[in-house]
């Protein structure tokens, strides 16, 4: 998803819009297999993207197809005068083994650190399957917390897949209320990237912006990109003064249940090893940075 048109697009309109932005397409009989966005940079070239704003920042490549698009990319380099390639957030082992054999074979040097978890879950036929597969532990405090704040009150979930800007403005409401870092992390530039990101991805049926609400007052918001058969958590914000209504960790087990409910086959947590991940049943997925020098 990261590296899709619209969300390449809407990160560089905003974040970096002089770049020299290099975008490598690798084609087997007229099929896009695979592709490469990167920036030119001092030290040679780096994956695009942020790592505090894309979860994954790593090749894209179709499966079986990963050693012979890193040969015909590390070919086409061959004269280039580059230095370096620094690959910020690669998932799992197999990209980052796969580069570790490429670069030996080539007497590149590499150097790969795991800076990061990306827990996944993934999805059952049914809401009561789901539940009956969490730990005995998370099983009965899931249940509890629902049952306590449905027994107290009103309680709603509403998804909007091209949410109004009114809606867009109370979600980024509830993120500064989170917290002190979640309201100093929405400067006023990350709000624009938000309201573009989710403009183009309402645009492709990507979005689904979930609110919480207690007694007809909206307490907390999770916005998920519906992607690829996955639903990825990219970000999300509750109102600290109901945090005795478990409503930020409620939010996020009903957009569980939509996903479900939506046939999905996955819930991305995205990067991040918050407990809540693990108590809704999350499992880690590593993430690395690969630096190789020539």
């Amino acid at each position: 998803m990261f590296y899709s048109y619209w969300f390449l697009t809407s990160w560089k309109q905003i974040f970096a819009p002089n770049i020299n932005l290099i975008i490598f397409l690798f084609r087997k009989n007229e099929y896009l297999v695979g592709m490469i966005p990167v920036m030119e940079c001092a030290s040679g070239m780096k994956i695009a993207g942020d790592p505090e704003l894309f979860d994954y920042q790593q090749l894209i490549i179709e499966n079986d197809m990963e050693r012979e698009v890193i040969n015909s990319f590390f070919d086409y380099l061959v004269d280039e005068d580059w230095k370096q390639l620094d690959l910020s957030s690669v998932s799992g082992d197999s990209q980052k083994d796969i580069l570790i054999e490429i670069a030996n074979e080539r007497s590149y040097s590499i150097k790969t650190d795991q800076v990061a978890v990306c827990p996944r879950l993934e999805l059952p036929d049914s809401w009561d399957i789901y539940v009956s597969s969490l730990k005995k532990k998370y099983r009965h405090e899931l249940r509890r917390k629902i049952r306590r704040i449905e027994s107290i009150g009103k309680v709603a979930q509403t998804s909007f897949n091209n949410p109004s800007d009114a809606e867009v403005n109370h979600f980024f409401q509830l993120m500064r209320l989170t917290s002190d870092a979640k309201s100093l992390f929405l400067t006023s530039k990350v709000e624009k990237f938000f309201r573009l990101l989710i403009r183009n991805g309402s645009e492709r049926n990507h979005v689904n912006l979930s609110f919480l609400e207690f007694n007809s007052q909206r307490i907390a918001g999770c916005l998920v990109f519906d992607y690829q058969n996955d639903f990825m958590l990219y970000n999300s914000g509750y109102d600290t003064s109901n945090r005795q209504l478990g409503a930020g960790f409620i939010n996020k087990a009903y957009a569980i249940r939509e996903a479900i409910n939506l046939g999905r086959s996955s819930f991305n947590f995205l990067k991040g090893s918050e407990r809540y991940k693990y108590e809704l049943g999350g499992i880690d997925t590593p993430i690395h940075h690969i630096v190789i020098k020539k």
